[in-house]
């Protein structure tokens, strides 16, 4: 049996929320703006306050996009605007399926952070992609598959953009970095000549 004090408390809180419900718009409208005019910065805060749930708004729909996508995945489902312009006979040929591809060359992935104690860069990482050539039988036999083709891992490298300033200093000054950047399977043209040559 609850005590006379929960009781209490439950009626009165009971109360509360009735009169809360009871108020009228245009009194409830008057008193927060009351509120809001007793606060500092009022328009910031309100800003901010409205920022933050836009956010949260635009997070929560993500969330459930993604939790609804796995509805739109079924490859048996034809939908009219895939199939309105194409003829008759490529309409059922056609896969609408999403195709998964896996890289046939290995490679690793590092984030390289450039901050030192002397230098401040921004951005202050980059991401640095390197070919793997491995005794790892997964990797061996996986790298084997390009070679064996006549193909070959190639390193992929790409120039990048910084700019770095001493702590003690306000002047930035911009550099350039050479990076490895991927590692694809590709034609070696220097063995097997003009790819258009074989086609």
């Amino acid at each position: 049996m609850p005590s006379s004090s929960v009781i209490l408390k439950f009626i009165y809180v009971t109360i509360y929320i009735t009169s809360i419900l009871a108020i009228k718009r245009d009194e409830v409208s008057d008193y927060f703006e009351h509120v809001v005019d007793r606060i500092p910065n009022s328009n910031e805060v309100i800003n901010a306050i409205l920022g933050r749930l836009e956010r949260n708004r635009h997070s929560a729909g993500r969330f459930k996009q993604g939790n609804t996508d796995e509805d739109c995945d079924d490859p048996l489902e034809i939908l009219p605007e895939y199939t309105e312009t194409l003829p008759t006979q490529e309409r059922n040929i056609r896969q609408l399926s999403a195709k998964k591809h896996y890289p046939i060359c290995h490679f690793d992935r590092k984030i390289q952070r450039l901050n030192t104690l002397e230098y401040e860069y921004r951005p202050a990482y980059y991401e640095e992609i390197r070919c793997i050539n491995s005794d790892f039988e997964d990797i061996r036999d996986s790298n084997e598959i390009c070679s064996s083709i006549g193909f070959s891992c190639v390193q992929w490298n790409k120039t990048i953009h910084l700019t770095r300033k001493r702590y003690n200093s306000h002047c930035w000054e911009a550099l350039t970095m050479v990076i490895p950047a991927g590692c694809e399977c590709m034609w070696p043209a220097h063995k097997l000549g003009d790819i258009t040559a074989h086609a």
